[in-house]
C-alpha cells in the first residue's frame, strides 16, 4: 500500500466492515464457533487494527497527541507481537480469546478514529 493511500481518510463502506467484524468478533454465542473462523476473523481484525493504528499513530496527526493513544498503541503492539498470536497449537479458547482481545482493541482505535475525524470537520477554518 502506498502511503497516500494508507493516510487517506477511511470511507464509510471501510467503517461499515470493520464494524460488522467487530460485531461477529464480540457477539454472544453459546459455543465457540469452528477454528477456521476463528482464525479468518482474527486475521481481519489484525488487518483492521493495522489499519486504524496507522490512521492514529502518525506524527502530524492530532489524535496521536492524545495521552491515550501511545498507551493504547503499546497495547494494541504486545498483542500484535508474533510470540503473542494464535498458532495451530494454541487451543481453540485460547485463539477465541485473541480474536476477542483485538476485537476490543480494534473497537478502541475504531471509536478514537471516529471522535478524532468528526472533531476535525467540526472544527472551524482557520
Amino acid at each position: 500500500m502506498d502511503r497516500k493511500a494508507a493516510t487517506a481518510p477511511l470511507n464509510p463502506r471501510d467503517l461499515d466492515t470493520v464494524q460488522q467484524d467487530i460485531d461477529h468478533a464480540l457477539s454472544r454465542r453459546i459455543t465457540l464457533p469452528p477454528r477456521s473462523v476463528i482464525d479468518a476473523g482474527t486475521d481481519a481484525m489484525v488487518q483492521h487494527l493495522r489499519t486504524l493504528m496507522s490512521h492514529l499513530n502518525r506524527p502530524d496527526d492530532r489524535a496521536s497527541r492524545n495521552a491515550d493513544v501511545p498507551n493504547l498503541i503499546r497495547a494494541a503492539e504486545r498483542n500484535l507481537d508474533v510470540p503473542v498470536r494464535p498458532t495451530p497449537q494454541t487451543t481453540h479458547r485460547d485463539a477465541y480469546v485473541y480474536w476477542h482481545t483485538v476485537a476490543t482493541l480494534t473497537t478502541a482505535f475504531r471509536d478514537l478514529y471516529l471522535t478524532h475525524h468528526r472533531n476535525a470537520d467540526q472544527e472551524p477554518p482557520a
